[in-house]
């Protein structure tokens, strides 16, 4: 009886980690935006491309400014889809005379990325009067070291983005 209790017990065990470890809030998501995934392996990966490129220079900085861009990114295309706004892609000449620091990183993949979801944020931004209730109405969990994302949305409100990759918002 006792290996039927352990056999039991280690099923249980089993279970719970596998169940656990599909659900959208593991450690390995950032984020995920009405089922799409976006993953910490993702924003690793970008805010190591920000930092080795000069970009931003600790990996602190560089981590939420990747997460905050892939996040609102997909949400930003998600809203654009609903009203039917058609985003065009980065300007990158223009992006990266307007913001030295970023010339070498934008001229990676994963600069183009980061350049394309900030663009999409801010054209979604300019073209949606009611943007922060059409964001707030998009479902998205985000990972717990994010915060949540009715916090996000209400401390963006004093920030809206400056168009400039290398300005603090609402400085």
């Amino acid at each position: 009886m006792t290996r039927l209790r352990a056999a039991l017990a280690a099923l249980a065990l089993t279970v719970t980690v596998l169940l656990t470890g599909c659900s959208g809030g593991t450690a390995n998501t950032a984020a995920v935006v009405n089922g799409v995934v976006i993953r910490e392996s993702a924003v690793d990966d970008m805010a190591q491309a920000l930092v080795s490129s000069g970009a931003i220079s600790t990996y602190t900085a560089a981590r939420a400014s990747a997460a905050s861009t892939l996040i609102v990114g997909e949400v930003a295309r998600q809203v654009a889809a609903q009203h039917g706004i058609a985003l065009t892609a980065p300007d990158l000449p223009t992006l990266s005379a307007n913001n030295p620091t970023f010339a070498t990183f934008l001229t990676t993949p994963l600069g183009e990325e980061f350049a394309t979801d900030h663009v999409n944020g801010s054209q979604v931004i300019k073209q949606v009067s009611g943007w922060q209730a059409e964001f707030a109405a998009v479902k998205v969990q985000l990972n717990p070291r994010y915060g949540t994302w009715t916090d996000y949305i209400s401390n963006s409100s004093s920030s809206v983005p400056t168009g400039s990759m290398s300005t603090v918002a609402g400085s």
